[in-house]
């Protein structure tokens, strides 16, 4: 009597097994992605005594995606991205008045793993690496910033040296954890995501003798995107 359960027991998960796999359909998905960025930098300066501290910078970035579902609950995206991203510079309270900020814009390219669960409406995780490249880097700096860096004493404590210099490494890489939600519709697909973005490598070169020994991007981001089938 046990045998003859177990033997109907495997057949009927066989059979919601093998239905389960005809159901699922892959699937090519291609979108367009806009929204902000919050960025900052991680420095760590090589002089005792000397620091540089940032705060959130506001920019934005968009860019187009493409999505393969490969089976259920998994799929893969790959994107090109233009992203304005950067830092602002914090002062001390004997400073209140100067404003410095730095914006890097780069072309993003980020391969991510997307794991989702449910049907018409999904919550999703997307992790992967990224690469970028730096396509522009401008500063932008107030009045009293300009006078102050005109007369800033020798010993001063914070670091100077970046300041007029561009970026000296072009590529930026590191790795990209994300999470949202999708509503699938039949007019297309639509996703709401935020990202962290945390950088690996350097903006500035790091040995001993450099200003700074770390100098890494550090991005959170919003965007609204929405998918397509092509066919």
């Amino acid at each position: 009597m046990i045998k003859k359960a177990l033997t109907v027991l495997l057949l009927a998960l066989a059979c919601i097994k093998g239905y389960s796999q005809s159901e699922f359909t892959p699937e090519w998905n291609f979108g367009v992605n806009f929204g902000p960025t919050f960025s900052t930098m991680s420095f760590v300066t090589t002089a005792p005594g000397f620091e540089l501290n940032t705060k959130m910078l506001q920019q934005y970035k968009g860019g187009v995606s493409v999505r393969y579902i490969s089976e259920k609950n998994l799929g893969f995206i790959a994107e090109l991205n233009y992203s304005q991203q950067g830092y602002e510079q914090k002062f001390g309270e004997d400073l209140p008045k100067l404003k410095y900020s730095r914006t890097l814009s780069y072309i993003q390219i980020p391969f991510l793993t997307h794991i989702y669960f449910g049907k018409k409406g999904r919550a999703f995780v997307n992790l992967g690496p990224q690469i970028s490249f730096l396509v522009g880097d401008s500063e932008k700096k107030n009045e009293a910033f300009s006078e102050w860096i005109a007369t800033s004493p020798p010993d001063s404590v914070y670091v100077v040296a970046h300041y007029g210099s561009k970026a000296q490494h072009k590529l930026d890489y590191g790795l990209v954890v994300g999470m949202g939600f999708e509503l699938r519709t039949g007019a297309g697909n639509f996703t709401i995501e935020g990202r962290y973005y945390m950088g690996f490598s350097d903006i500035y070169k790091s040995h001993k003798t450099d200003p700074f020994s770390r100098s890494a991007n550090r991005v959170m981001s919003a965007a609204i995107t929405y998918y397509m089938k092509p066919f």
